[in-house]
Order: C-alpha cells, then structure tokens, then sequence
C-alpha cells in the first residue's frame, strides 16, 4: 500500500503528550479522520485526536505518546498515511498520481509531467516530447481533464499559449 507524507512534528503542545504538526496533505478535512499514522521506520500509530490548529497546523495526541518527554522524541518526524486513508476533494488529485501524466494538447502529446510544484497555484513541471522543459499553471481557465485510467491530463491549447513558461 503506498503511503503519503500527512505531518511533520513542529514541537510537542503541552505536558500530555500532544504534538504540534505541519499539515503535509491539502488541508486538515483530509487528515483529520485518520486512525492511524506511520513513522518514517514503518512504525505503527494509533491516532487518538486530530484537530485543527489554524495556519496548516494541526495538535495530534497518539496512542502511547503519554508526556512532553515521548512527545519531544517526535520534534522533526515525518509521518504518513495510507494513500486510501486520505480524504481528497473532488477534482483534488494526489501529486503521485499526477506524476507520469502524458499532457495532450490540440488532440496530441505535448509532454509529461514530471513534477508538481506546491504553491497557492500548482505548477506543471513537463518534460515536452522535445526534450525540453516547460512549466504551466493548473488552472480551471485551461479545461483540464484528468484521465487516471489512460494517464492523460488534457487541456485547452488556445489558453495554455497564453500562460506556459519555457525554461531556456
């Protein structure tokens, strides 16, 4: 089962084991309802409590993880989810699901995306069928559709003219 990155431990939260995390995923409605997380080691968690603590931070209390002291041994971890685990809105795509998508324009192959940058718009990272590299917005504007099943991302031509950058 594939696993995602959901948290990161900023500092324990008090004196009964509760940790301070940096949100990884989308936001807290598609973390919140986790039962269990995972270590960097595999190492299973049971999740007694996610809740919201505002600016992409969330307080997690997990089973086992009783003081500040075992809370203070998680500051910098890292930890995951079971991808089916996590709640995603619709038209919301994992980036690992994105990754690999042959990008068709005008009915054709223009590129594949190799990677997605996170930012308050993503940005497509593509490697075109030239063999250079360009960059464009996921923006409504463009009509994408997401095929997963034949790995596509079809977008409007006329209005990804307007918006690509091509790295030189």
């Amino acid at each position: 089962m594939e696993k995602l990155e959901v948290f990161e431990v900023v500092k324990p939260q008090g004196i009964k084991g509760e940790l301070k995390a940096r949100i990884l995923a989308d936001s807290i409605l598609s973390v919140n309802k986790l039962k269990t997380i995972y270590d960097e080691s595999g190492k299973e968690y049971l999740v007694k409590n996610i809740k919201d603590a505002f600016g992409g931070f969330a307080f997690i209390l997990l089973d086992g993880v009783i003081t500040r002291n075992d809370a203070e041994l998680m500051r910098g971890k890292i930890f995951y989810a079971l991808k089916k685990d996590i709640k995603k809105g619709k038209n919301s795509y994992f980036i690992s699901d994105l990754k690999g998508l042959k990008v068709i324009v005008y009915g054709a192959e223009f590129g594949e995306i190799t990677d997605v940058l996170q930012s308050n718009v993503d940005m497509f990272k593509i490697t075109l069928t030239s063999g250079k590299t360009a960059y464009f917005p996921f923006l409504k504007a463009l009509s994408p559709v997401v095929d997963l099943d034949a790995k596509t991302i079809t977008v409007d031509g006329e209005k990804l003219k307007d918006i690509i950058y091509y790295e030189s």
